[in-house]
């Protein structure tokens, strides 16, 4: 009976109270609503950026289908070995290959600078990677190529 007595004055209370007396429930509708404007402003913004990039993506992909299959990293056939490094649209030019002392070497440099309304933008990744040629190879065979997206080693492997 308490309890309920206790609901109900407060309940009154708030009733009888306008919403603004309490700053706690302080509501300016007005600065909420333009709020909420400018962030549908900012994400329609972004979306329409998502939208061209998405179209951007989808022309480069017509204009180049080859940079976008997937291929095994690594196959074993029967007359060779297939190594395959993706580019992910990085230059071929820039990679540097070795074959010494029974191991396949690769390396690059990345670098990328970029200016915009944003400011300037400039990253640098290394990359190398080592393969150890298999003993059934022909090492003076050993042939490299791009072959869309992927710098391509093979490895012939010696007839038996």
């Amino acid at each position: 009976m308490k309890k309920s007595m206790l609901y109900m004055c407060t309940a009154g209370l708030l009733l009888g109270t306008s919403l603004e007396a309490f700053s706690l429930f302080s509501i300016d509708t007005t600065q909420r609503v333009e709020n909420n404007n400018h962030m549908i402003k900012k994400y329609e913004k972004a979306i329409e950026k998502l939208k061209a990039e998405n179209k951007y993506i989808l022309e480069e992909k017509k204009k180049n289908p080859q940079l976008y299959e997937k291929k095994k990293l690594f196959e074993d056939l029967d007359d060779r070995y297939v190594y395959r490094v993706k580019l992910n649209g990085s230059k071929a030019e820039a990679l540097n290959f070795m074959v010494k002392d029974s191991v396949v070497s690769l390396s690059m440099n990345m670098k990328r600078e970029e200016k915009n309304d944003n400011g300037y933008f400039y990253s640098s990744q290394n990359f190398s990677s080592s393969y150890k040629i298999p003993s059934d190879v022909v090492q003076e065979k050993i042939e490299h190529k791009v072959e869309g997206d992927y710098f391509t080693i093979v490895m012939p492997k010696k007839k038996m």
